[in-house]
């Protein structure tokens, strides 16, 4: 198969997400099973999970704000019984921002791999985690990226905002100039949403004609059920 690696404008990156509430969404779903996966490093087990290697069980969670550039983040923060868990992530996440939105991205265009799981939570988290749950992890995490590609769109949108970021790619060893299509929907109250991307070699009016069929077309409801997390 053919390997395609993008490279961004990170800057001009940052400014298409930053404000923008679909990012925001999307990375805080992220940053919560971020923090199960420390959680379950610490008690050396997955919710439910029984091994010769248990240190300890959860006990639920509290709520804590992370504020960032992309908007207020609300985080679950788990427990375990002794109350020897404490995450690093609040205090690492300014210095490691701009990597992890990069990698947001490109999760989003390119899908969730080990290499970016291990990048962004060694940086966020201080530590690497074991090869089982970073597998587990990444497992989660391309499940809410789909999830996030694939959600309805249940508000309406008065004004969209068309614009195209020119990539790097490299195919078969050879480096060639690519673009992204980014379309942003403006909310009545004024807020801007990320609706949809597409990677094309050529910004043409059929790209850009397949990229809003994709947003017309019908999409599964949401799923209002969640799961809940146990020891």
């Amino acid at each position: 198969m053919t390997q395609v690696q993008v490279s961004f404008d990170e800057e001009t990156l940052r400014e298409v997400l930053f404000g923008d509430r679909g990012a925001e969404v999307l990375l805080e779903k992220v940053m919560n099973e971020i923090l199960q996966a420390e959680m379950t490093e610490h008690l050396g087990a997955e919710p439910g999970e029984q091994t010769d290697d248990r240190r300890g069980y959860r006990n639920g969670s509290y709520e804590r704000q992370l504020t960032t550039r992309i908007g207020s983040l609300k985080l679950e923060v788990p427990r375990d019984r002794e109350g020897t868990f404490q995450t690093k992530l609040f205090e690492r996440y300014q210095r490691s921002e701009k990597a992890l939105v990069t990698t947001l991205m490109q999760m989003v265009l390119q899908g969730v791999s080990t290499r970016r799981i291990k990048k962004i939570t060694t940086e966020l988290c201080g530590r690497e985690f074991s090869r089982q749950t970073v597998s587990n992890l990444v497992e989660r995490l391309d499940e809410q990226v789909r999830a996030w590609a694939d959600r309805p769109l249940e508000e309406e949108y008065p004004f969209l905002l068309a614009d195209a970021m020119q990539l790097k790619i490299r195919r078969d060893e050879a480096v060639r100039s690519a673009m992204a299509l980014i379309v942003v929907g403006i909310s009545e109250d004024g807020r801007r949403e990320i609706l949809g991307f597409k990677i094309a070699l050529r910004e043409t009016a059929e790209s850009w004609r397949e990229l809003l069929g994709e947003l017309k077309k019908p999409r599964p409801p949401r799923r209002g059920a969640s799961h809940e997390r146990r020891a």
